[in-house]
């Protein structure tokens, strides 16, 4: 009986001997893996020639079952190639692919082409004894760790053995509590901490074969929670007029603790402003801030001290390290000719016109000390009181 020349052995083996040279001279040269040459050349023939055939559900071989990861698809080659010993089926999938083998699908590839060289050569390269001989990689070695709030940086250098196949990914674990994280490459953030409590880190590489082993573990971190250092000036209002008496107040927390908050008017020191008042809300805010309940500043502020006109009024808090936050408001002075009318009888409202209108109050023709004013009163809820908005 006269063999064609795909069932030939003498011509299956030149082909065989092409494809390995081939293979030498395109990919031993650059290390490269049967996984990686898949990727690059066996996967697109794949997806054009096999898979509407080799899927599932298809008519293919369930033996033979691909889909779009080119990582799964290289791992049934493999499978199938080295079953039920190491190349034992090589011959069989390139004879396939050229019509041989009772392939249902007829041929797909011309025996000699350049795809089939793609494939023998990735057949030869999987069913390599060297590279069927890959293990798991070896142990990276752990550098730094930084902390943060709840969460820790974990810096590594890769093992020196990939044991043989591509490394896939990382994982960080704490030690305590075996809180871990991935990363393709260093470092790895680990998160879900609890602050204050000390952890040592440990890196491990997987790649193909499966996970190698630890790192050492690195030097003991404690993460905290971030800094919070907030100071508000709620008291004047920026954009309002104010005059007269008033209460300038406000607030500042810091995890570091408030030293002391300084008032400046017009960019210059006035004065201290008393701290360590009342402040349930700002407590509810930040209740793991130490004294945040205590956190209140005030005083009174004679606004009619200052001309008429633009201001800005700034807190400068400090907290126990020296550092500092400002927080200020703009705002306009109205005011009478004396800043501080000292007696009731000073004003005359028996010929004077009044309005209320929402929250303010008009009042019109007001003599104050011997001179007539129309004057414009706003509801001020912090002070619980009216306050002169406007003097014509």
């Amino acid at each position: 009986m006269t063999r064609t020349g795909r069932e030939n052995p003498i011509f299956v083996g030149m082909m065989h001997i092409a494809g390995l040279m081939w293979l030498l001279s395109a990919n031993t040269a650059t290390g490269q893996t049967a996984e990686a040459l898949y990727a690059s050349d066996v996967d697109p023939i794949v997806q054009e020639k096999c898979i509407n055939c080799h899927r599932s559900g298809g008519v293919g071989s369930s033996a033979l079952r691909f889909t779009s990861s080119v990582s799964s698809n290289h791992g049934v080659f493999d499978s199938y190639v080295n079953s039920p010993t190491q190349g034992a089926r090589a011959n069989r999938v390139l004879s396939k692919i050229t019509g041989g083998s009772g392939h249902g699908g007829g041929q797909q590839i011309s025996q000699g082409s350049a795809d089939y060289q793609k494939f023998s050569a990735y057949i030869d390269l999987l069913s390599d004894d060297e590279e069927s001989a890959a293990s798991v990689p070896g142990a990276p070695a752990i550098g730094s760790v930084s902390i943060g709030d709840g969460s820790a940086v974990v810096n590594f250098t890769a093992p020196a053995d990939d044991g043989g196949a591509t490394i896939s990914n990382y994982t960080a674990t704490s030690s305590p509590g075996n809180r871990s994280a991935s990363c393709g490459a260093s470092p790895c953030t680990v998160t879900g901490l609890s602050n204050g409590q000390s952890y040592r880190f440990s890196v491990t590489a997987t790649n193909s074969v499966g996970e190698g082993p630890s790192s050492n573990l690195s030097a003991s971190v404690v993460p905290v929670a971030a800094s919070v250092f907030r100071v508000a000036l709620e008291e004047p209002v920026s954009s309002e007029p104010h005059t007269g008496v008033g209460n300038l107040r406000g607030w500042a927390v810091s995890s570091d603790g408030i030293a002391k908050v300084e008032i400046y008017i017009d960019g210059v020191y006035d004065s201290d402003a008393p701290y360590g008042g009342t402040r349930g809300d700002v407590g509810g805010a930040f209740p793991d801030i130490s004294g945040s309940r205590q956190s209140g500043f005030s005083l009174a502020f004679n606004y009619s001290d200052l001309s008429a006109g633009p201001h800005r009024i700034s807190a400068l808090a400090y907290n126990a390290l020296g550092d500092t936050k400002e927080s200020a408001a703009d705002f306009e002075v109205v005011r009478f000719d004396s800043n501080f009318i000292a007696s009731s009888d000073a004003i005359d409202l028996s010929q004077a016109s009044c309005a209320v209108i929402s929250d303010e109050v008009a009042i019109v023709d007001a003599l104050v000390e011997g001179s007539v004013y129309d004057l414009k009163l706003k509801w001020r809820t912090a002070e619980q009181g009216f306050e002169i908005v406007e003097i014509r």
